[in-house]
């Protein structure tokens, strides 16, 4: 095999196949990139058998075949090589998968595999799929990942159920103290579909979605993957088994408060709160709502705060307690300039939601100890 590349189109192809290699693996095939330039076109694939990426990498057959490049000595090599504008970078393999990786002046000599030892990714069934902008897709993933959970004692917690309905997708995580639902149009009514996707797949597929509003991605629907098409690119993972848990039982309409207040200003004052919360901290920031005005209160080890912010307060007075991070998050997430928080007692959950139900939030209470507020 002999190939040929501009360094900067095999480092971005690198870069993204190498998000499907795992760090640790006791088949050590997988720890490599295979480069198959055997069917006319040049692909790079990472995979660990559970996820897997492949991408086109433009570039020169001079010669076709297959060899397997360990991941890391691999891209530190092309990493390293010079910056100058359209260097080009020769690749090429004899019949014992031995690789010379030639460049100006330098040339490497490492030990390849035999590409036919590599796991190709799974072939997925494409007679359902649907279609939206990688813009919007990376947007409504960005908007929800922040709360999966980040530990496999439920496995469904650490995935986002992705739902199809007619023309609309939702997408909704949680992972126990809290839920994030986002719902996006879709161009087209489609067939029904559920998949409990991996949060590790959807982390790396938002790091090389790139495209905007006009830039479309295809996700095909499979009994147990799903695979998303965009840019010379596919990005395949298996789903998470199971019946995802029952969301909707969880929510309600009804609330005793309801208040309106500025988004930013809130998010602001949230934010500085969390200079005295430490990752295991308990102590909750307490909100007391009142006529016009809400006060927020904070007392841990590290110091107190003490603020107030301007609302519109529609219902009952009240105190509550949450964990300040949870509400920073869903607030950095929202783009209207003023936002709804729905609640009832002390003991309930509070929702975030727009009229329309584009986003929805559920944030569990944290109990507070009122004679020290």
């Amino acid at each position: 095999m002999k190939l040929q590349f501009k360094k900067n189109d095999l480092t971005n192809a690198i870069n993204i196949v190498s998000k499907a290699v795992p760090s640790k693996t006791t088949m050590s095939i997988l720890e490599c990139i295979l480069l198959d330039a055997s069917n006319g076109k040049i692909q790079l694939i990472g995979n660990d058998t559970e996820f897997g990426i492949e991408t086109v990498c433009d570039g020169t057959i001079v010669e076709p075949g297959k060899v397997a490049l360990e991941t890391k000595i691999f891209s530190e090599i092309i990493r390293r090589l010079p910056e100058t504008q359209d260097m080009e970078v020769t690749i090429e393999t004899d019949s014992r998968n031995n690789t010379v990786i030639t460049c100006e002046n330098s040339v490497f000599k490492i030990a390849g595999r035999d590409g036919n030892e590599f796991t190709a990714l799974p072939k997925i069934d494409k007679t359902q799929s649907i279609s939206l902008s990688q813009f919007t897709l990376k947007q409504v993933i960005s908007q929800t990942i922040f709360s999966i959970a980040l530990n496999d004692s439920n496995k469904k917690m650490t995935g986002e159920l992705f739902e199809i309905k007619d023309d609309v997708l939702t997408v909704t995580s949680l992972d126990g103290h809290r839920i994030s639902i986002r719902q996006v149009k879709l161009n087209k009514s489609y067939d029904a579909a559920k998949a409990i996707v991996p949060g590790k797949a959807l982390n790396e597929l938002v790091k090389i979605l790139n495209g905007g509003v006009y830039d479309e991605v295809i996700v095909y629907f499979s009994r147990n993957h799903i695979m998303f098409e965009f840019n010379d690119t596919l990005v395949v993972t298996r789903l998470i088994d199971g019946e995802y848990f029952h969301v909707a039982q969880m929510l309600s309409e009804d609330y005793e408060t309801k208040i309106l207040v500025n988004r930013k200003n809130l998010l602001d004052c949230l934010d500085r709160s969390t200079i005295f919360v430490r990752d295991n901290d308990k102590q909750p920031l307490v909100l007391k709502i009142e006529e016009n005005v809400m006060g927020l209160k904070i007392n841990t080890d590290l110091g107190t705060m003490d603020a107030e912010v301007a609302i519109k307060k529609i219902g009952n007075d009240l105190m509550i307690g949450f964990n300040p991070k949870f509400l920073v998050d869903a607030l950095r997430n929202i783009e209207d300039e003023e936002i709804a928080i729905y609640m009832s007692i002390p003991r309930s959950p509070c929702f975030i939601r727009d009229d329309d139900k584009t986003y929805n939030y559920m944030i569990l209470p944290v109990n507070f100890n009122s004679d020290t507020v």
